[in-house]
């Protein structure tokens, strides 16, 4: 081949490979740390089942709701958190097994006994709520999802892109009731996958129905929603029910029957010793449906400086475990938005730090900035705390550690303030008139960002800022 041509075929393939790399439209990233070095934790473990997902989609089989069961429960084992325990095909398995060691034909002694198995806490219920291989088939201006997802709000698709979205549900297996609920969605365009998710998902092998759609944008989009549930999962479950570790009396062991109590003296029965875990109120965070302000950065690109909130000091748009955060750059970082809040609303948002450091912390404010020693109307929480503090006092019904990403929301609604961590309710007081304080609190909201220093690995991320009315 002459010098001309191979220049030509190499030009030619350049352009290739680069529309190639623009097909990529999906939430998650496969550079930075993997996705499983945040959710992995060696904490106590909460005892979760999957049931098989139904399929409420037109194009959605049983066979891909299965599958779709076995990849979730396999990514939810791998996070470190939870204690998965069999179900649908694998469960069918171990009963056969049961089944043949009371037979008769298996060796005396070496037979499992019917009895020990141990029973969820949390049963995850999903649906599939939509699934769209490949948008190109429906016409070449793509396709509108018929109905509003939260994320995406009835968007539109562009050519060729793969959609899917479920509703989850995590049910008490004791009291059958619900106890938080979501959408998840994935979304893509290229079928290259990669190192996608880490170790959390990344080499799980694509599930019932769904092997038809391997090295396909669905592959993916997949992939995408499934890393999404578990995030979703492991935020909304409560922290009581993480109670199961090795250090648990009777840990992977089946539950002893109680035995009565022993006769006192003089015939009169002793009291019981009490017993079991104490459980307090519950109760889960719900945003309002209106929506005041939504950022979370995905509109930007790494390395942007975000112009929808004003920015006091040194910040850039960065990614990290697959989405866009504001990466604090300096020491001492305001984010504030001028916003009228109604009577009753809701704040939420994400931090994370990189490790425990003195000195770097995060505070929310109820109106302007304020000298940091003026703690009236402040969510305040340092990296090297054990506690976050409001009104400088600190909410010990959480234990928080740096390295792992929170969710808190303040809200104000019907008379009473409460803070929540995870989804999880952690702090109330009732509200005097209907307004908080004697500061001017409706017009505004602040974030400080202290103590960053990225070139000694002191980060700072912040994202999902969410302001809802109710």
């Amino acid at each position: 081949m002459s010098p001309l041509k191979h220049t030509l075929l190499g030009i030619l393939l350049f352009f290739v490979l680069a529309c190639t790399s623009t097909q990529v439209q999906t939430q998650v990233d496969t550079t930075g740390p993997a996705p499983g070095q945040v959710l992995t934790y060696t904490g106590p473990k909460a005892r979760i089942a999957v049931a098989s997902f139904k399929c409420k989609a037109a194009k959605c089989s049983g066979q891909i709701g299965e599958g779709i069961a076995d990849m979730l429960a396999t990514a939810l084992f791998r996070t470190g958190r939870f204690i998965v325990l069999e179900r649908g095909e694998g469960l069918k398995a171990i009963q056969e097994e049961l089944n043949l060691g009371q037979s008769g034909y298996v060796r005396p002694g070496a037979a499992p006994q019917i009895g020990q198995m141990e029973g969820a806490d949390i049963l995850v219920i999903g649906a599939i709520t939509a699934f769209e291989p490949e948008a190109s088939g429906l016409g070449g201006g793509g396709i509108v999802v018929p109905y509003k997802i939260p994320f995406l709000g009835g968007a539109k698709f562009k050519k060729k892109e793969a959609y899917i979205a479920a509703d989850i549900r995590l049910v008490d297996v004791r009291t059958g009731r619900v106890i938080a609920a979501t959408t998840v969605e994935g979304k893509a365009s290229s079928w290259k996958v990669g190192g996608l998710m880490g170790g959390v998902l990344g080499d799980v092998a694509l599930g019932g129905g769904l092997e038809a759609y391997k090295n396909t944008p669905l592959e993916k989009a997949v992939r995408v929603m499934l890393y999404n549930a578990v995030e979703a999962i492991s935020r909304m479950v409560p922290e009581n029910y993480y109670r199961w570790g090795e250090n648990t009396p009777n840990y992977n062991q089946p539950p002893v029957a109680s035995q009565p109590a022993a006769s006192a003296a003089g015939g009169v029965s002793a009291a019981p010793k009490p017993s079991g875990a104490i459980i307090g109120a519950e109760e889960s965070f719900k945003p309002g449906r209106m929506v005041l302000f939504k950022e979370d950065f995905s509109r930007y690109q790494i390395g942007d400086i975000p112009e929808s909130m004003k920015l006091k000091g040194q910040a850039e748009v960065a990614m990290f475990s697959g989405k866009k955060w504001l990466r604090a750059l300096s020491d001492k970082v305001i984010l504030s938005k001028k916003i009228k809040l109604p009577a009753n609303f809701a704040v939420e948002w994400t931090i994370y730090f990189s490790g425990s450091y003195t000195g770097m912390s995060q505070a929310f404010y109820l109106g302007p900035y304020r000298d940091k020693w003026e703690f009236s109307e402040i969510l305040h929480w340092a990296s090297d705390w054990a506690y976050p503090r409001w009104r400088n006092q600190s909410i010990k019904t959480v234990k928080l550690q740096a390295g792992n990403p929170y969710h808190f929301a303040v809200q104000q609604k019907d008379g009473r303030l409460k803070i929540f961590v995870n989804g999880k309710r952690i702090y109330q007081e009732k509200v005097a008139r209907g307004i908080l304080g004697k500061l001017s609190n409706r017009d505004q909201i602040t974030f400080y960002l202290g103590g960053a220093n990225p070139a000694e690995g002191r980060e700072i991320l912040i994202t999902d800022i969410v302001v809802t009315g109710y």
